[in-house]
């Protein structure tokens, strides 16, 4: 195979050994049946590995799959990553079953995605302006961190909002984290668990990104039990060992939490790769920040980086990047793989449209949903 083949088929065996219904029927044993809320791109899957449940409301991005038909579970589509109005009904239906006269034990299931797909705006706040805000913060990539906290402060659902409408009904959360940090209260917003952060912490940041007066409201304070089931470095982890086990002899997995800036990924993987020899590769879990500073822009974090990193690239050397939830932004892609600067590149990078860039090259990795979401991977790779 070659290094392109290679990383694309150790990519989808890590999926496929994630597991997620079996790491939900391990953390459950047999508990139940429950009242089941699951939220999020990989909610089909973990809802397969709940062992009892009586009513179960599953909420997934436009286009996921579905769980198998079956009465007792209801499915909405909603809209990711701007919420609209299919987000406000989810929220709605969520916050409901939470609350319901079933004496059954709730289980969220929640994964990245899910601050979109459930949407209650907290009173005094419109959906339009709701959307406005975490449409200016996403154009100017402010950190998840921060996005999280001002819509958890914006909310009725977010920030614990879940575990509130249960009042005293037993209730417990399962999280496949999407956040390098794997802090759960910033995992879809943390709809279930508690929340360290205040209003203040909201205004700070609403007045550093001058987003105006906001009718910010208090989060839950209360601890819930909840569990990590799997996160971005395990999946690295799981990534770089299906590398090896295809001959790749030097194959390491980490985590570029620490580097704050776009330039700095790219500094850092032109100097890796200067150095890579024969049989070597490494695997990050991964978020590179992208301003996007047009409208209608057509690429991604994933084609926008990979087309930079290209320029850095010695002869034998590829590097991927690849939205392990399977949908790169807006580029129509799921990422790409790359091994030489791309014709073209720099207007393309101009125009963030990236995307497109990759798609004529053929460097560019399928749109398709995988059910799992893990942040972004990136992997350089030097075959023998």
């Amino acid at each position: 195979m070659t290094a392109r083949e290679i990383v694309i088929d150790a990519f989808r065996a890590a999926c496929a050994r994630v597991d997620l219904p079996g790491r939900v029927r391990s953390a459950l044993g047999a508990a139940g049946p429950f009242v089941v809320i699951a939220a999020g791109k990989a909610a089909t899957a973990m809802l397969a590995g709940v062992p009892e449940f009586e009513r179960a409301l599953v909420v997934v991005p436009r286009g996921s799959p579905h769980p198998p038909a079956d009465p007792r579970v209801t499915v909405i589509e909603a809209s990711h990553p701007i919420p609209d109005e299919s987000s406000v009904r989810a929220a709605e239906a969520a916050i409901a079953l939470a609350a319901s006269d079933s004496p059954c034990e709730r289980l969220f299931l929640i994964s990245g995605g899910a601050s979109s797909l459930l949407c209650a705006p907290c009173e005094g706040l419109t959906l339009e302006r709701k959307r406005a805000i975490t449409q200016k913060l996403l154009d100017e990539d402010a950190p998840i961190g921060e996005i999280n906290v001002v819509r958890r402060h914006l909310s009725r659902i977010k920030g614990g909002g879940l575990a509130r409408a249960c009042g005293a009904r037993p209730r417990r959360t399962l999280i496949v984290s999407d956040v390098l940090s794997n802090a759960p209260r910033a995992i879809g917003s943390g709809p279930s668990v508690e929340d360290e952060t205040t209003v203040a912490d909201a205004r700070r940041i609403a007045s550093a990104r001058g987003l105006g007066a906001l009718p910010f409201v208090e989060t839950w304070k209360h601890g819930e039990r909840h569990e990590i089931l799997a996160s971005p470095l395990a999946f690295a982890e799981i990534v770089a060992s299906e590398l090896h086990a295809r001959g790749l002899s030097n194959v390491g997995a980490s985590s570029n939490e620490t580097w704050p800036t776009l330039e700095a990924h790219v500094q850092r993987y032109a100097k890796i790769a200067s150095g890579m020899r024969p049989g070597d590769a490494l695997v990050f879990a991964a978020e590179a920040p992208v301003h996007v500073t047009v409208a209608n822009a057509r690429g991604g974090r994933c084609t926008h980086l990979a087309t930079l990193v290209a320029q850095h690239l010695p002869e034998g050397v590829v590097f991927a990047a690849i939205a392990t939830d399977g949908v790169d932004g807006a580029s129509g892609t799921g990422g790409a793989i790359v091994s030489g600067a791309l014709p073209g590149a720099d207007l393309a990078l101009a125009r963030f449209a990236t995307g497109p860039l990759h798609l004529a090259a053929g460097t560019a990795l399928p749109e398709s949903p995988t059910g799992v979401n893990f942040a972004d991977l990136h992997v350089l790779v030097r075959a023998y």
